[in-house]
């Protein structure tokens, strides 16, 4: 590859990564969340594309990432910027318009969720097509069931790829079985072949009569880890050694005597009283949620829009930290929807992503933090969604409580790695409150 191409803007593991699918036709790429592995396929992709060996890539992403992500991909990183690229959304007749024009761009984007009507409009094309020079598939576990369309419809006509790159950030994320369908796409069958019930059984044994669940055999797993490993490349957090480090800034939060013999008591015998009120836990379980919420300074009563007051100590302290902040960008953790409104309530109506906010919102949110225009944006670490988090790439601060820090940790560590730009940001922290007990 050539190297003066690209040392500016991407960091080594970056480099690595781009060489490592330049020179090859079947790969994944094992990353996490938010380390840049759609900057590295595309640099291959731009090389590829210098060289004459390949003219254009189909990229077939979740959703909200097809929509946003690739496209601030090309815009953000200055090597990649000769790029053309457009996403497929909208209409049918909008879509046909843009996939007939595909050779005339280095890049098409389309959501996951339009896999089988893009296979049907594939079918007339012949194999020489611009359009099936090079497949990337980011985030593949989405296609791990095997009896999955979008799965199925994508293997059918996996061959037709010269070229098939996967990229993921929880390459199994309940088995190793989840790995079958995303290596049989991406190799076309090589690795494993195309059946998945006759791999199935090599490899696991059905734990009830039913084959609902299943236990891999002795050494399947080494085995299985063993033959994805010739296929993929694994980028852990200690392979990033040239990211600036991630400053986190623990501030200690005293709950009131009053409210720790409140956490007391429903600790112990799943109720408490707030307000006046008695609140009742029907399971540990579900008391572990309301102790949460009573760290946060709530209690709900007969539902979520039955909130009983508890303190005001995190509001105070997250007030306290915007106006410190001076302007400065703030990304806000929240886990409870009754967070959310205590957020609003103190400091207006903070965008936020995921819950109810739409797609096409979101990538508006998306965009505009981005641009730097937003000072305070929310999202819930389960549902604001990794690409969508890591779009702070100046500053990232999370609020968080105790049961939640290593949730809360790995979105403030997805913010602070650097997808959306060159770099990452120059002073990142991830601020977050604890209680006492």
């Amino acid at each position: 590859m050539n190297a003066p191409f690209i040392t500016r803007v991407l960091y080594g593991y970056q480099q690595r990564t781009a060489t490592f699918f330049y020179e090859r036709d079947a790969a994944f790429l094992v990353a996490p969340l938010g380390a840049g592995k759609g900057a590295a396929a595309l640099t291959a992709l731009a090389e590829l594309v210098r060289d004459g060996e390949r003219r254009h890539a189909l990229v077939v992403a979740p959703k909200l990432v097809a929509k946003t992500v690739w496209p601030l991909e090309v815009a953000l990183w200055p090597h990649l910027a000769h790029l053309r690229i457009a996403v497929l959304n909208g209409t049918p007749e909008r879509r046909r318009a843009l996939l007939a024009c595909a050779g005339e761009r280095e890049v098409t984007a389309i959501g996951v969720d339009l896999v089988p009507w893009l296979i049907d409009e594939l079918a007339g094309l012949a194999d020489d097509h611009p359009l099936f020079d090079v497949l990337i598939i980011d985030e593949t576990s989405r296609l791990k069931d095997p009896s999955g369309k979008r799965a199925r419809a994508l293997l059918k006509i996996a061959g037709r790829f010269r070229t098939r790159w996967g990229l993921t950030g929880t390459p199994r994320p309940n088995s190793s079985m989840d790995l079958f369908m995303p290596a049989a796409i991406v190799t076309d069958g090589a690795l494993w072949g195309r059946a998945f019930v006759p791999w199935q059984k090599r490899h696991f044994r059905p734990r009830d009569p039913f084959g609902r669940d299943w236990a891999a055999l002795p050494g399947a797993e080494e085995r299985i880890a063993a033959d994805f490993g010739t296929v993929a490349m694994t980028v852990a957090d200690e392979d990033m050694p040239d990211l600036p480090a991630l400053n986190i800034i623990e501030t200690p939060l005293t709950l009131p005597d009053a409210v720790m013999a409140s956490y007391r008591t429903m600790a112990r015998e799943l109720f408490t009283t707030a307000e006046g009120r008695t609140i009742e836990a029907a399971s540990p379980l579900i008391a572990t949620g309301k102790l949460a919420q009573i760290a946060n300074g709530f209690l709900y009563g007969e539902g979520n829009d039955d909130a009983v007051f508890v303190h005001d100590l995190k509001i105070e302290w997250l007030k306290e930290l915007v106006e410190s902040l001076d302007g400065e960008p703030l990304l806000i953790a929240y886990e409870f929807i009754e967070d959310l409104r205590t957020i609003r309530r103190a400091l207006g109506e903070v965008p936020v992503l995921g819950g109810p906010t739409s797609a096409a919102e979101s990538a508006r949110l998306v965009a505009a933090w981005n641009a730097r225009s937003l000072p305070l944006l929310a999202f819930h670490p389960a549902a604001g969604r990794p690409r969508a988090q890591s779009a702070a790439r100046r500053v990232a601060h999370g609020v968080a409580l105790p049961e939640l820090v290593g949730r809360a940790h790995r979105a403030g560590n997805r913010a602070h790695l650097p997808t959306r730009a060159g770099a990452a940001c120059d002073r990142s922290r991830l601020h977050r409150n604890a209680h006492g007990r």
